[in-house]
């Protein structure tokens, strides 16, 4: 899903705008075993209770394509797949295929901890695109119906010392079980181009290092997809084993300056951003690397990715810009790596940052 399609379902998670029709949950101990099991309506909640399930659920859409979201294919002629569609179609009434999706989840999902399985549906008309009649209709006639789970941590709090009105004195409150945000979670089916896909799923990681390979094959049947950390690289490695001269400063600058300047600019595109092969090979171009070691990088490109492009997000990061050496750590405002350079001085390889306004050494403004 765009970022358009994530926003407009995540809109619909307040109270005023949601139609879910029930939250299902299901609570697992430290032991993986069972503890309690419910089924919820929203508007059976008081406001603030409903609100914290309704967050859940809306962090389950959070995050950054390639990083914490991915698109994930459903195989309707799997079991797995036959579960999923019937539980969106049933909208999780039938009490033996919500006890499997959670039996699956269960078997299938290493995390410390005990936690709780949240599950609901919703449905909803799906908008009309905007068109030149003013007295065009909102909603189209196609209803969007869809399921969404939520696997959220239960910690156990730290004592507080909390003030008591009854008494007007502070005392101490005893440590007690709370819900976290979710750590995972998917949507199905995939919402796209104003309607459902019924041959994939959304899912969400927040720990874009942790993609739950174990949980994606058992409920899914199917291959995780590449971590951002584990595409981002090999796709370094590629580079770096395709140049004579390996990786160096000036390419690495040069992909990050102008990727995250194309992201800049994209900032409100609802897809994300992927640059091609090709696209990556003009950039280093640029760095006035040789045709030939183009040529190879291309190749083992193909190789490792095939001829799909990557999200520039996953090689270029906006929000950081860091060189390290064994003893120094630099860390520069992304959007201006251009004040770095690497410079010969007196023999020596030195990181050189052009001083721009006010300088300080440890919050001090010192004089240069």
């Amino acid at each position: 899903m765009n970022r358009k399609d994530i926003a407009q379902i995540r809109r619909r998670f307040t109270p005023e705008k949601n139609d879910i029709s029930v939250i299902r949950g299901c609570y697992v101990n430290e032991k993986r075993e069972i503890v309690s099991a419910f089924a919820k309506s929203p508007l059976s909640l008081p406001q603030s209770e409903a609100e914290h399930y309704l967050a859940a659920f809306k962090k389950t859409l959070g995050g950054a394509p390639g990083r914490n979201q991915f698109t994930l294919p459903v195989h309707l002629d799997d079991p797995t797949g036959q579960l999923l569609r019937r539980l969106q179609v049933g909208e999780l009434k039938d009490e033996k295929d919500v006890e499997a999706l959670f039996r699956a989840v269960i078997d299938h999902l290493e995390i410390e901890g005990s936690y709780l399985i949240l599950a609901m549906h919703d449905a909803f008309s799906v908008p009309k695109k905007k068109a030149l009649h003013t007295d065009a209709p909102e909603f189209t006639d196609e209803v969007f119906n869809y399921i969404m789970l939520s696997v959220c941590p239960v910690k156990l709090t730290k004592p507080l010392l909390t003030f008591f009105s009854d008494d007007r004195d502070f005392h101490t409150v005893e440590p007690d079980l709370a819900v976290a945000g979710p750590a995972l979670g998917f949507m199905y089916p995939l919402y796209a181009d104003g309607g459902a896909d019924l041959s994939a799923a959304h899912f969400f990681t927040k720990d874009a290092e942790d993609i739950h390979a174990d949980f994606i094959d058992g409920v899914f049947g199917a291959a995780a997809p590449a971590s951002a950390s584990d595409t981002r690289q090999t796709f370094y490695d590629v580079l770096n084993d395709s140049l004579e001269t390996g990786l160096t400063f000036d390419v690495v600058q040069t992909l990050h300056e102008n990727l995250t300047a194309q992201l800049a600019d994209r900032k409100k595109d609802a897809a994300p951003l992927q640059v091609s092969r090709k696209e990556i090979a003009s950039l280093l171009q640029s760095c006035d690397v040789p045709e030939a070691q183009l040529d190879a990088f291309q190749e083992q490109y193909l190789e490792q990715f095939g001829a799909v492009g990557i999200e520039a997000a996953t090689i270029a990061e906006e929000k950081r810009f860091e060189v390290e050496t064994e003893t120094a750590k630099v860390s520069v405002d992304p959007g201006r790596s251009d004040l770095v350079t690497m410079q010969k001085i007196d023999g020596r390889t030195c990181i050189v940052i052009a001083a721009e306004g006010a300088v300080t050494v440890n919050g001090v403004e010192v004089s240069l």
